[in-house]
């Protein structure tokens, strides 16, 4: 059992406890909550997997009813949602109803509203960077990029229209690729196509800058999205900060819908 639950299973007949805390004992549904988390971050699967995993954990959480009412209490507390996709905003805003869940019990786990969060980010990407590029499905001139090991990913789901979208370390290794290779840029056909994609758009400097977006997915992969979906524990702290990073005034969403603006 994890070391966050009690690691005697046989004390739990009338109380489940956290932390081996007698003082912080819990109910069925929280235990239940702690163990299917466990579950999870315990397995062998990779770490997109796992995301996923705690993705779906975090939306079967509330029924249709509740998700809508997320959804509205969401675009009433943040008046810049309109500008964002609605995949986008049922993570964001499902990742804001736990969190209110939880906000009583600051000690309990955190990682699948983290999760939501990262989520979000990772939709927003793909519906803004790569689906435009969709238009060339089927296009054989994409087959070098396809076998290119650093952005064959990227360029397969392009290419065939088919499979999961890329994660967020496939769109940050391919972003690292593109800013860092001028003469690859010039003869990837996929590369080609999505700096003439950015040409539509008045402030992709961010995008194209290391310190801009890579670095802000770097830094929501490596301190949030792997913790999330490691063994280790997170905390209330924990989302604020990620809430911080992705939401606040200066957040990583708002400045990916400043980059992508197009030119009127």
């Amino acid at each position: 059992a994890p070391s966050a639950l009690s690691r005697d299973l046989s004390t739990i007949l009338r109380y489940t406890l956290y932390g081996d805390d007698w003082n912080r004992r819990l109910c069925n549904g929280c235990y239940g909550w702690l163990l299917s988390i466990y579950e999870i971050k315990a397995g062998s699967s990779a770490d997109d997997e796992k995301t996923e995993a705690l993705a779906e954990l975090l939306l079967s959480l509330f029924n249709h009813d509740q998700e809508q009412e997320a959804k509205r209490l969401f675009r009433l507390s943040e008046k810049r949602a309109e500008l964002l996709s609605n995949s986008t905003i049922r993570f964001l805003s499902t990742a804001d109803h736990v969190a209110r869940s939880l906000s009583d019990e600051t000690n309990l786990e955190w990682s699948p509203a983290i999760i939501g969060y990262c989520k979000a980010v990772e939709l927003e990407i793909v519906e803004r960077l790569i689906m435009p590029l969709t238009t060339m499905q089927g296009d054989p001139s994409l087959n070098d990029d396809v076998k290119d090991k650093d952005v064959g990913r990227i360029a397969k789901f392009i290419r065939d229209g088919t499979g999961k979208p890329p994660e967020l370390g496939t769109f940050a290794h391919f972003l690292q690729t593109l800013i860092n290779s001028k003469k690859r840029r010039s003869t990837s056909v996929l590369m080609s196509a999505f700096d003439g994609q950015m040409r539509n758009w008045p402030n992709t400097n961010w995008i194209l800058d290391l310190n801009g977006l890579h670095s802000s997915l770097l830094l929501l992969i490596k301190d949030f999205r792997n913790p999330a979906a490691h063994i280790d524990e997170l905390r209330h702290q924990d989302f604020e900060n990620c809430r911080e990073l992705v939401l606040g005034e200066q957040g990583l969403l708002w400045k990916l819908i400043q980059a992508t603006k197009s030119h009127k």
